[in-house]
């Protein structure tokens, strides 16, 4: 469900701006009212800052890797000497950006250069000095004309590639005009650039091993200058949306606070003596959305975020489409083994998973705990046909067990189903925010398709006919209650043509019935050929049975995980959402808060 929300304004003079928003941060309980757009430059300069700091965090991580790699190679030595400063991270990090841009320049360099072995620049100034030129051309194999021995002081160098290097000695500066590639020697030495490489490495080992070394110190810092931007944006964002009244002597500040923080939130302001007005919240206004569900609605909040916020007056639809989500999860799921394994390692994890992903974490263990029965309700069990083999312990499970056909059914009942029930929730919902007559075309469409549906499974008696009937009136003349009688026929009229949207609808749920079977025949596929690797040796058969059924149940099990949770997504974001008429687009609730930015640095 939705909390409900209190809208507030709040008066104070001018020289008190800064006092009113530490009060309300110090609550924690006061989403600021977006009024107006912001153009502060010191708001534009802390959105900046903060995106560095991003950046600078994934740079840390990035090169953390490496750093743990360093630390476990006891060959490589880096100064033991350097000091580490913290506020010079951000200089590190960029000399190790570009370090890691100019190493491999220089490799290369060193790796052209290799081949003119103790080569000296000085040495050739001097020759040229004294009227000597050496020039360097290089030219195709087998494309070294004999006439340049010949004609010119020819010197073959090496052969590098698909490439001849050779030089020409002349008195001349011009080079000489042969069909020849005209080089340029290298600026430095091998043993130059190998100097200068291993000075490189060396600075980036030293700072890669000070990351690891100063791992906590670094993320505790990062996580102060975070929060610390944090506050100050909220802050700036707050003044922002402030309004200067009586000649800029008072300012309004208008905000949200759930129904129940109403107490305490008035007790603090009339103790620091600010003047307020409350009124309640009306859909319209856009209230924030702050979610209030059991435990285990609470656990599909995440999955409902993914697509968007119901809008205030609109009903929470995550509770409601809970249910459906665990048996699709099952169904798509498709066997039972797949199910308990998961659960199995998942329960193993317990202890592992921080306490910010618990939530995740008994998401997952309640899909997996439902999909062991929905998969022996299929007949399926590590890829055996339970409905063709005599599994002990499974054997007494038969009578319950479902073929192909059966599941195909219940995957359309099912569909249908959670069609009606979105329809009904479509009533609720527009009673609740326009009125009785806005749910009566919604209910139209409830009696339209369950006339529908039980003329054609059984055939069109009274009872059916009379519910069609009733319910292409209500859609006709409901459709839309504000408009005049014509425009409501129009509308209507236009309306009625969507049911052949509801027939698509129901066919989607086949889906549910398809992903089922598909990972269950490639559960059986995995265990045929791991049964042909069996008997294929002696010795090496047994190995290679039980690598193949690891290896071909580990793969189908990931994609069957993908697809149970992809498409059941699919089937509530899609059809259920829209049945239900789910219009969603709500700002979720951020209360202005004080932000600890205190840490331990040293």
């Amino acid at each position: 469900m939705i909390a409900k929300m209190l809208q507030y304004q709040f008066l104070a003079f001018y020289r008190d701006s800064d006092r009113l928003l530490d009060l309300l941060k110090t609550l924690g309980v006061v989403h600021i009212k977006k009024v107006k757009h912001s153009k502060d430059s010191d708001l534009a300069q802390l959105k900046g800052i903060a995106l560095s700091l991003k950046q600078t965090k994934s740079r840390f991580e990035h090169l953390l890797t490496r750093a743990e790699y360093l630390e476990k190679d006891t060959s490589v030595s880096s100064n033991t000497s350097f000091h580490f400063n913290i506020n010079e991270l951000e200089v590190y990090l960029s000399e190790l950006k570009e370090l890691s841009k100019l190493i491999p320049r220089i490799e290369e360099e060193k790796f052209h250069v290799r081949n003119f072995g103790s080569f000296d620049s000085a040495k050739l100034e001097a020759l040229q000095n004294c009227g000597l030129y050496l020039h360097l051309f290089s030219a195709g194999k087998g494309k070294i004309q004999e006439q340049w021995e010949t004609d010119y002081a020819y010197e073959w160098l090496f052969d590098y590639g698909r490439k001849t290097f050779f030089i020409i000695a002349s008195e001349d500066s011009e080079p000489p005009r042969i069909k020849a590639q005209r080089e340029e020697y290298p600026h430095r030495s091998f043993a130059e650039l190998e100097s200068e490489l291993e000075t490189l490495i060396n600075r980036r080992e030293t700072l890669l091993t000070a990351l690891h070394k100063n791992e906590t110190k670094i993320r505790e810092f990062l996580e102060h200058q975070e929060l610390s931007v944090q506050d100050q944006l909220q802050h700036r964002n707050a003044l922002g949306q402030m309004s200067q009244m009586g000649f800029g002597k008072v300012i309004l500040l208008q905000g949200w606070i759930p129904k129940e923080k109403q107490e305490m939130l008035e007790a603090a302001l009339l103790g620091a003596d600010f003047y307020y007005e409350q009124q309640k919240a009306e859909p319209g206004d856009a209230p924030p959305i702050l979610l209030r569900n059991n435990k285990v609605g609470s656990w599909f909040e995440p999955i409902a975020k993914l697509f968007s916020l119901p809008k205030y007056g609109e009903l929470d639809l995550t509770p409601l489409f809970a249910p459906f989500f665990m048996l699709f999860f099952g169904f798509c799921l498709g066997d039972g083994g797949y199910g308990l394994i998961l659960f199995l390692v998942l329960l193993a994890l317990k202890p592992k998973i921080p306490k910010a992903y618990r939530g995740l974490w008994a998401l997952a263990l309640v899909l997996e705990a439902v999909a062991i029965p929905v998969g022996l309700l299929a007949g399926t069990f590590f890829g055996i046909n339970l409905l063709e083999t005599d599994v002990p312990l499974l054997v007494h499970l038969r009578p319950y067990m479902l073929d192909a056909d059966a599941l195909f059914t219940l995957a359309l009942i099912l569909g249908a189903v959670q069609i009606f029930f979105g329809l009904v929730l479509r009533m609720v919902n527009q009673w609740r925010q326009f009125g009785f007559l806005y749910s009566l075309s919604a209910f139209g469409w409830i009696l339209l398709l369950s006339g529908v549906g039980w003329g054609y499974l059984t055939e069109f008696t009274l009872v059916p006919t009379i519910l069609s009937w009733s319910g292409m009136g209500f859609i006709v003349i409901f459709s839309d209650p504000k408009a005049g009688i014509f425009g409501r026929l129009g509308k209507g009229l236009w309306d009625l043509y969507g049911i052949t949207g509801f027939f698509g609808d129901l066919l989607s749920y086949i889906r549910l019935f398809a992903l089922g079977l598909a990972g269950s025949i490639l559960g059986f596929v995995v265990n045929d050929i791991a049964l042909a690797i069996l008997d294929s040796h002696a010795v090496f058969g047994p190995i290679f049975f039980v690598v193949m059924l690891i290896v071909g149940h580990g793969l189908n099990i990931f994609i069957a995980t993908l697809g149970a949770f992809v498409h059941p997504m699919r089937l509530t974001f899609v059809e259920f959402y829209k049945n239900a008429g789910f219009t969603g687009g709500g700002e979720a609730y951020h209360p202005l808060q004080k932000i600890k930015t205190e840490t331990n640095q040293s």
